[in-house]
């Protein structure tokens, strides 16, 4: 354990724990490999994306989440409600709260995914970022890939 005094007012203490692996003792097994774990069943890096879009209610994000699943542009979408966003619009800085949709699919169906939001948001302008998933559970990137057909890409 490692601990440092922070703060001349309050005198808080911070510990900070450093966790060892364990020693292996001459003679003894240890059930510990020292050797990495395997890589992950012929995942191929970026095949799958996570999508972010912003809504401005409960009932848009489940109307919009529900036609993305239904139309097989994303295998699954998680609804994160509560976030506050800030940001400048027309010249102005806008706090606003929003839900924010979490959406998976294939990297291939990213574009098409964009369009259908675009056309089916409240907002003008919709947020729709993207970002490759490298790496994740086998059996679930293996579900995405059976759940979403392949796109045009």
């Amino acid at each position: 354990m490692f601990c440092l005094r922070t703060g001349s007012i309050s005198r808080a203490l911070t510990c900070s724990f450093l966790l060892l692996p364990p020693r292996t003792v001459a003679g003894s097994s240890s059930s510990m490999s020292s050797e990495a774990p395997p890589p992950p069943q012929n995942y191929e890096p970026g095949l799958h994306s996570i999508a972010y879009v912003t809504t401005p209610n409960e009932n848009s994000a489940k109307t919009l989440a529900r036609l993305l699943v239904e139309r097989k542009l994303a295998a699954c979408v998680n609804i994160i409600p509560g976030i506050m966003s800030i940001y400048e619009w027309e010249g102005k800085i806008n706090e606003d709260q929003e839900q924010l949709l979490m959406i998976k699919t294939r990297t291939s169906r990213v574009n098409e995914l964009s369009k259908f939001v675009r056309d089916n948001h409240p907002y003008s302008v919709a947020e729709v970022i993207s970002v490759p998933i490298e790496n994740g559970n086998p059996p679930y990137l293996e579900w995405l890939s059976k759940t979403i057909p392949e796109g045009k890409n």
